[in-house]
């Protein structure tokens, strides 16, 4: 019986032998899902040094570029054979059944809801439930009401705020979310605030909340640096669209946020202004590369900050720092006053405390900018069943092999949260999403081609002004070739396709954020900087599509690892449906406590 068993066993194996060398008609059905864990040994000071000064020396560079292309994966976008013509823009048609009016009522009434009298601070503290009575940040309204209710001025906020920055910068282990700020300047809007509120003249519920701003938008009187020393010294002639919107409502503009240099990285590493350190744990990353707004939300120093997402760069840093960042549609918020890094991807967007301060910023930041086309064509602005939990009726795509790829931690939180939304009548649908790996090549090809194209004129031979990972990127990326580039815009459009085809079947996609938690800052990278491609592959996981396809993404906070790191759950959804993506994150709230960060400051009275 054994040598039967024995004869058929041997059989059975040189038949898989047969059919595998030996009949060539034989298809072999390729996996859907290709993303693969990638391992590049992180390199760092002098190592890092002598790796760009080599790849910078004709000779010695043609042996070794190559070699990094292949590492990185660009093989696999170059033997793609996608057959899609060409979009050179994420452009989505329209197709809205709400009117204007009904869209402009939505907004109004939940501006009510959450500007309505409510009962003191200290009372509604004490009645939140003990499922949520862990940490609540301070919001919008809180900052609202405090001044309705005469408990403070914006004069006493921006005080207080001003003494916290400088004690933070003046500590051991600074924080560093801003790298400007104006102490006259911001009393003077406090001032003005103050005075409206004794009039009863207030502009309504952002007027006197502080908000941060990142470093690649245009703010008075600051220039705009994009967290680099050579970018702009001058001070721009207007504020961008964004801030505008913002200060016209009376929004307290703090000043410009840390950022990873030139937003080409998503750790948040930055040598020139020093690196914005994680609120939940100072020696770990906050993200990026909006990393200061992040931290700064995080930390409780403003409810809202702007932040710009080319590729991950508004949801990475909210996932690592615990709060909330929405990636809106393509030409959805005006960018008109942001550094032009990234023509066809960089989206800007709200990171927030919650899921209401979210959609409060959403509604004033979103609608057509007469100074930029691309937000001409558009559906009105809406915040329809903002506040419905019952999920009755919503599918939510999960593609699990792309799921599943994260850390034991991450995997687990999401879970968690995707079974307290089954709870609530949702529906979770698999689905496959092919060539991820080839999606993930075309848009770092974008991405690196258009920044290099931005930054030229500061690219140069001799006497560099960026720091050694940022010129180690760039330079990488001028191997792109004209053929590289045209054969992203290919497979962004098939990528669109595909997406747009699941849409028609799931109400959204879900996935964790990032793959890992935020990763621990490494002495030697604070002063010499790092490449660690390995980290940014795990960051950027579930980033790309989103970016480069130009739909709408959110990321929400629904635990932590076993260090006590937050972990984030993103949410893409279908082109103009913000509103949609908001009422996930607001019903999440409801099953899940968050917890203080170890650096926590409070701007309100207790």
């Amino acid at each position: 019986m054994e040598n039967q068993e024995s004869k058929t066993k041997i059989i059975r194996t040189k038949s898989k032998k047969l059919v595998r060398h030996l009949w060539p008609f034989a298809k072999k059905e390729k996996p859907v899902y290709n993303l693969k864990t990638i391992k590049i040994p992180r390199t760092t000071g002098r190592a890092l040094k002598i790796l760009v000064m080599l790849i910078r020396t004709p000779g010695i560079r043609m042996l070794l570029i190559p070699l990094l292309l292949r590492q990185a994966g660009l093989p696999s976008l170059r033997k793609s054979k996608v057959e899609d013509n060409p979009v050179m823009e994420p452009f989505h048609p329209v197709d809205s059944k709400i009117n204007s009016a009904d869209a402009k009522k939505s907004i109004k009434q939940f501006i009510d809801s959450v500007d309505k009298k409510r009962p003191a601070l200290t009372a509604a503290k004490n009645a939140i439930s003990a499922k949520q009575s862990l940490f609540q940040p301070e919001t919008s309204a809180d900052f609202h009401q405090a001044y309705l209710e005469g408990k403070t001025t914006p004069v006493d906020v921006a005080m207080r705020l001003l003494d916290i920055i400088r004690s933070i910068e003046e500590s051991a282990v600074p924080l560093r979310p801003f790298i400007a700020w104006e102490e006259k300047e911001l009393m003077r809007q406090a001032k003005a605030s103050t005075e409206r509120y004794e009039r009863g003249e207030s502009l309504g519920i952002l007027d006197g909340v502080p908000v941060a701003v990142k470093d690649e938008l245009d703010m008075l009187p600051f220039p705009t640096m994009v967290g680099a020393k050579f970018y702009n010294k001058k001070a721009p002639l207007k504020d961008a669209t964004s801030v505008a919107r913002l200060r016209s409502a009376g929004a307290l503009m703090v000043g410009k946020t840390n950022m990873h240099e030139i937003g080409i990285g998503v750790t948040g590493l930055n040598i020139h202004y020093g690196t914005t350190r994680n609120p939940h744990h100072l020696d770990h990353y906050p993200g990026g590369s909006s990393s200061g707004s992040a931290a700064a939300v995080a930390a409780g120093l403003s409810p809202i900050a702007l932040g710009m997402d080319g590729g991950g760069s508004i949801r990475i840093p909210a996932s690592l720092c615990g709060v909330v960042g929405l990636k809106t549609t393509w030409g959805r918020i005006s960018s008109a006053g942001a550094a032009p890094l990234s023509w066809s991807i960089s989206t800007l967007g709200p990171i927030t405390s919650t899921a209401n301060d979210a959609a409060l910023a959403y509604s004033f930041l979103a609608g057509p900018d007469p100074k930029q086309l691309l937000t001409q064509n558009q559906p009105p602005v809406e915040l329809r069943d903002f506040g419905d939990a019952n999920l009755t009726g919503v599918k939510l795509g999960k593609f699990s092999a792309w799921f599943n790829h994260a850390s034991a931690d991450i995997v687990n939180n999401c879970e968690r949260m995707l079974d307290a939304f089954i709870s609530q009548g949702a529906t979770v649908e698999e689905i496959e999403i092919p060539e991820l790996n080839e999606v993930r090549m075309a848009h770092a090809v974008t991405i690196g081609t258009e920044m290099l194209t931005s930054l030229q004129a500061h690219f140069k031979t001799f006497r560099q002004p960026f720091g050694l990972d940022a010129l180690l990127n760039l330079t990488l990326a001028k191997e792109f070739s004209g053929s590289d580039y045209v054969k992203a815009q290919r497979i962004r459009a098939q990528l669109i396709r595909n997406l747009t085809q699941i849409f028609q079947n799931v109400d959204a996609i879900v996935t964790p954020t990032t793959a890992c938690t935020a990763p621990p800052i490494l002495p030697d990278s604070l002063t010499h900087g790092e490449s660690d491609l390995s980290t940014l592959t795990e960051l950027m996981r579930y980033a790309p599509e989103a970016s480069i396809g130009g739909f709408p993404a959110i990321s929400f906070p629904v635990g932590y690892d076993a260090k006590g790191l937050p972990v984030g759950m993103q949410i893409m959804g279908r082109p103009w449906e913000e509103s949609f993506l908001l009422r996930m994150a607001k019903t999440s709230e409801q099953f899940f406590a968050r917890k203080p960060p170890m650096m926590r400051f409070s701007l309100l009275p207790s």
